[in-house]
């Protein structure tokens, strides 16, 4: 069985568009394998987990585990957003509508990491699960992208991790209607 691969683009839009590193930030990435001025085409999941460490360490220093995580995550979104795919997303987004975003998370989650499925169940209006199947399971991570992603689309998103498994989580997503759009977030 092959090695889990994270493309190029997960790391660029997190980090190039997102956190922009710098001096020791830097170089601990490429002390872990993710050189930004020298980028692979893909990197093992294993560097990506350590680059998310670094990140932990230099932008969320302080905070628990699980709200760095979710930091990142809504980071990520951030920087994605500033991509040649991500600001066509960025610009469907409010047109698409909440539910059909939703509805495409599993597609979208896939483009980033292939080894993962995502499943999607609605509990009522405005309230859905979402599970997760992934051997490598980062909740909080993917809770922070997915509030993010359902911002663009211009609700007020509450996403909770509602079951850790160690292969995989369940997520609860929620969310009010009509949110004024959120102005540009300004990483870092």
């Amino acid at each position: 069985m092959r090695a889990v691969q994270v493309p190029r683009r997960n790391f660029e839009g997190l980090f190039d568009h997102a956190l922009r590193p710098s001096g020791a930030f830097a170089r601990s990435l490429r002390d872990i394998g993710y050189d930004p001025d020298a980028p692979q085409e893909s990197y093992p999941l294993t560097v990506w987990r350590a680059a998310l460490g670094v990140a932990r360490r230099f932008v969320c220093a302080g905070q628990p585990p699980e709200l760095a995580n979710r930091t990142l995550g809504r980071h990520y979104v951030a920087g994605f957003a500033q991509t040649l795919v991500g600001r066509i997303f960025a610009a469907a987004a409010p047109l698409l509508g909440t539910e059909r975003c939703l509805t495409r998370l599993p597609t979208y989650l896939r483009a980033g990491r292939e080894d993962m499925r995502m499943s999607l169940e609605p509990l009522g209006t405005r309230d859905w699960a979402v599970r997760v199947v992934d051997g490598d399971p980062l909740p909080d991570f993917v809770a922070g992208v997915v509030e993010a992603v359902l911002r663009r689309t211009r609700v007020s998103p509450h996403v909770e991790v509602l079951e850790r498994q160690s292969e995989g989580y369940v997520l609860r997503v929620r969310w009010e209607a009509d949110m004024a759009p959120e102005p540009a977030e300004e990483p870092g």
